[in-house]
Formats: structure tokens, sequence, C-alpha cells
């Protein structure tokens, strides 16, 4: 990439109401000499900043993939699947809160010289403070790279009264300015701190971070030429995070997201998110299921032999059975991929203890039977802590929403390096068979002598089944340039009580969806058009 970047160097507005330098949300009142003129101060506006990393992910951008569907109506994400994307409605924007996050960073960087250093743990704390703060606003970066495409680069905030004309940068210069501050922060940063600091940015996030940009960067959405170099560069990128020879694969799957002590864990938030079991418990026990997975995904868990369990890519409502695969339509949830039964309950599946019937009019979590049952036939399982509980007490049990795992960085090096290369080699296969023979999944390797197309097939699918729910996939359907291909048709299956201990399933269409190509960027919204009048929309919708 070329080394030249168009470095803004003026504030955008971001609501109507900010008419100061340094407002009381960002500093509590104080000062810049207040603030930045003490060290412990200094700290806590930093940790402020990291209050500002999203959380939201486990819900609205799941359910707005073809993995799984809100069965809430007026939902958000329900909302974009019926096409409500444009410039005048957008129920996922948060352009504003993003740059409202990189004026706080901004800030802090600007000031970060003034900080004190009386002892020596304050020296070596300045310089960490600084690369904590330069990969917190590349990642908020990166957030708006991957909805937006190119945007401006704001890098000082200045006075209200400054003109506000100005123009989106190139996804090129954005992704430079990334990779370059990433580079910056892993410089500074340390790969592991004392458990007194858990939950900072590390060394291994910067970098894991710069692996998933320029991942997206290669991808076709910003690469319809299929430039080989981008693709080495997210190779690259990849095997410095694996170079560092410091993580590894967590040997429990589904307890992977109730821990915060895992060399799988390069990047995590600090909070106990407690209102996901309120989100996702089935309605038997107290919750208000916000995610129930589609039928869609459920056929993508391969069986136990490896084999898919179908012909097609994306089986619809008569789809034609793989028979090396052993599936059986009667008893469809037998043999199946480990990782499936650690992620989604299914009729007649189990869940603290207790037997999940989603059939036909079953007592309290049957397919259609109120506002917070399953529209689908199914819920969710992974992420759920199931020593957590909503009635008779609550126990909020333990979910820390995690921003980068050692498996992404596996699949970004397989997928990066599958398509430099013209056939798959040897460390392809490595990349994702160490993720199929995790201890307590124990997948067959893949089989040997695939095509690149063949293994770009396999590595998107073992994507798909290793982070699903995660809120990758909403991203991944977008850079792979997919959508209009696998989200229109949401599918569920509606089991049968046949009254012998026997049920009957039978596929459905939960529903039509909308995605027109352009979708695949974020619309800006029309009142930041109106504020900035020289930004420029995002081809497809109308200004």
């Amino acid at each position: 990439m070329k080394r030249l970047i168009f470095i803004l160097t003026i504030l955008f507005l971001y609501s109507c109401d900010i008419d100061k330098y340094l407002d009381k949300a960002e500093s509590g009142g104080m000062t810049l000499d207040e603030v930045f003129g003490d060290y412990g101060q200094a700290e806590r506006f930093l940790s402020n900043i990291y209050s500002r990393l999203p959380v939201d992910y486990a819900n609205k951008y799941t359910n707005a993939s073809d993995d799984s569907e809100s069965p809430h109506g007026t939902a958000g994400e329900n909302q974009i699947n019926n096409g409500v994307f444009s410039p005048a409605s957008n129920p996922f924007n948060n352009w504003t809160a993003t740059y409202t996050a990189i004026r706080t960073t901004n800030i802090f960087l600007q000031n970060a010289d003034r900080i004190p250093t009386l002892d020596a743990n304050q020296l070596a704390g300045k310089p960490r403070m600084i690369g904590e703060a330069t990969f917190l606003r590349a990642y908020f970066y990166a957030e708006l790279f991957r909805r937006w495409g190119g945007v401006p680069i704001l890098l000082e905030p200045l006075d209200i009264n400054e003109d506000m004309k100005i123009p989106r940068n190139t996804a090129e210069q954005v992704v430079e300015f990334i990779v370059d501050e990433c580079d910056k922060a892993a410089g500074l940063l340390e790969l592991e701190y004392p458990a007194i600091h858990l939950g900072r940015a590390t060394k291994g996030a910067a970098l894991a971070l710069k692996s998933r940009v320029l991942l997206h960067y290669a991808s076709q959405l910003h690469n319809p030429t299929n430039d080989v170099g981008r693709w080495q560069d997210a190779v690259d990128a990849a095997k410095d995070v694996m170079d560092l020879n410091f993580y590894e694969l967590h040997p429990d799957y589904k307890g992977l997201f109730h821990t915060r002590n895992s060399k799988e864990i390069i990047f995590q938030n600090t909070a106990n998110y407690t209102d996901f079991t309120l989100q996702t418990f089935v309605p038997s026990q107290g919750g208000q299921v916000g995610i129930t997975p589609l039928q869609n995904i459920v056929d993508m868990y391969e069986m136990r032999n490896g084999e898919l369990p179908f012909i097609e890519d994306n089986p619809g409502l008569a789809p034609t059975i793989n028979p090396a695969s052993g599936y059986n339509p009667t008893n469809p949830y037998v043999d199946r991929d480990p990782r499936f039964y650690m992620s989604i309950l299914f009729n007649g599946s189990t869940w603290r203890t207790q037997p999940i019937f989603t059939y036909q009019g079953a007592p309290e979590n049957g397919i259609g039977g109120g506002f917070n049952n399953t529209t689908t036939g199914y819920y969710l399982a992974k992420m759920v802590d199931q020593n957590s509980s909503r009635t008779p007490t609550i126990q909020n049990g333990t979910y820390y929403w995690i921003y980068f795992r050692y498996a992404e960085i596996l699949l970004n090096y397989a997928e990066a390096l599958n398509e430099a290369l013209i056939t798959p080699s040897s460390e392809v296969y490595g990349a994702i068979n160490a993720i199929r023979s995790r201890s307590g999944v124990n997948m067959p390797d893949l089989p040997s002598g695939l095509s690149k197309e063949q293994m770009r097939k396999r590595i998107r699918n073992e994507r798909r089944i290793e982070l699903a729910f995660e809120g990758q996939r909403f991203f991944d359907v977008k850079r792979w340039r997919i959508g209009a291909q696998v989200t229109p048709n949401a599918y569920g299956t509606r089991a049968t009580n046949n009254g012998d201990g026997t049920y009957t399933y039978t596929r459905f269409l939960v529903e039509n969806r909308v995605y027109p190509s352009y979708f695949d960027l974020f619309p800006i919204m029309q009142t930041e058009l109106n504020r900035n009048t020289v930004l420029e929309q995002n081809p497809g919708y109308i200004k």
C-alpha cells in the first residue's frame, strides 16, 4: 500500500449539543490540567475509553445474518432484514457513538505527554497507556471501516467554530492508518500483564486487530480485482500473532465464554454482561429469548464423520441428502459436530438438567407459543452460562464478550493463505485441522487433495461454525459479497409430536428477507450528510 495518508486534523461534530472542548461526560467536569496533571486521573480517563467499546453484537448482528432470527417483531435486526436500511433509517447506526469515542481518545493522546511519572511504575505505565489509547483509536476506526469503508480520519479536536466540511478518506487510507496505529501500539504494549491489569489491550490485541482489518481489506468487497498482495499482507499479519508463540486453543469450547483466564483469549471486555442470560434463556426458565438459531446454520454443522448432511451449499425446503453423511431426516440431530450440541438447543435436548421440547404445542418452550418463544424451532446454548439462573432466583453467571480469540487468527491465516496460493498448502490444512481437533471437538481432519475452491468452501464453513453467534458472520457475508445469495430465505424446522415418542420434522420458511448488493456497506445517515455537506454517500443509497 502507498505510504500516504490524507490526515484530517479537525474534529467532526457528533451531536448538536457538544459545545465544550472537553465536556463533563469525558472528564467529570475537570479541566485538562486536573486530568492529565495527575497519573491516577489519567488512568481513569483511559478506563472511560474502554467503557465505550461495544458489547451488543451477540443479538443484533447475529439476527441480521443468516444464522438466527429474533422472535420479537419490533427488534432492529428484523427491520434490517425487511429492508429498512437507508440514510433515513438504520437501526444499527453507531457512527456518532464511535466518533465520540474517537474524540475522547484523541483528547487523551493529545495530552498524554503531560501525564507525570513520579515513580518507576508510572514511568513504565505511561507508554503502556499511550499504547492502549493508540490501539483503542485504531479499533474504533476498524469498526467504522467494516461498516462504511472509507471514513474521515480525525486526529485532533478543535474548536466548534471550525469549518465542518470534512471529506471521507479512502478505504486504502483508512486501512493504512489502522495498520500503522496497530504497529505503533504493538511496539508499546507487552504480551502479558499482571493480573491487576487483566483486560487491558496487549501486543497480541494490536496484532489481532491488524489481522482482522487486512483480511477484510483483502476480501472481495474492497478487493474486486483480487490483488494477491493484499491476501499476502493478511497472511503475514495473522502469522505475526501465531509467531508470538503465546496463544493456544482453549480445551473447553463451551466454557471459553465464561472464563477470563485462557490462552485463547486475546482481547476481552472487562464487564460481566449480566443481561445476556435474560436475553437468551428459554422461556420455561425465565428468559426473554433474543436469539433463535435458523435452520440455515443448523444445516451447516457437519456430521460426526466430517461430511455435510446436504449436497447444496444453501439447502432449502427440500434439500438433497449427502449419502456419505449418514444423515437421518427422522432423527436429524444425532451424530453431528460436537460444537452443534454446545451451541444450539433443539427439540429433545437438555438445558440445566431439564429437557427442552420445541415441538408445535409443547408446553412453555414450543415453537410459536408466545412472544418469547422460538420462531425457528431452536434456542441458543453457546455463550449462555448453565450455572446461571433466572428463576426462582436470579444468578447472573458469567459472560465476558471476547473481541479477539486465537481461533479467529487461525481462520484468518488459513483463508488468506489459501487465497494467496494456487493450491492449498499443508499450512492451510494445519490451521483448520488444529481448530477441528480441539479437545472436546475432535472432528476429523479435512480430506486431502482439496482444490483451492473446495478449500475456500471448507474454510468459510469452518469459520461459520467455529465463530457462530459471535457477530462475525454478519461481516463475513458482506466482505465476501454473498448476502444476496445466502440471506433472502430464512428457514426453521417445525417438530410435530407423533404421540409415540417420535417426531416428524418439517422445514418451513420463517421469513423472506431483503438484501440488495449495496447493503454490503452501511448508509451514512442523512443527519450526518446534512451536517457535513461534503460527505459522499455509499453507492446504492439516495443522498
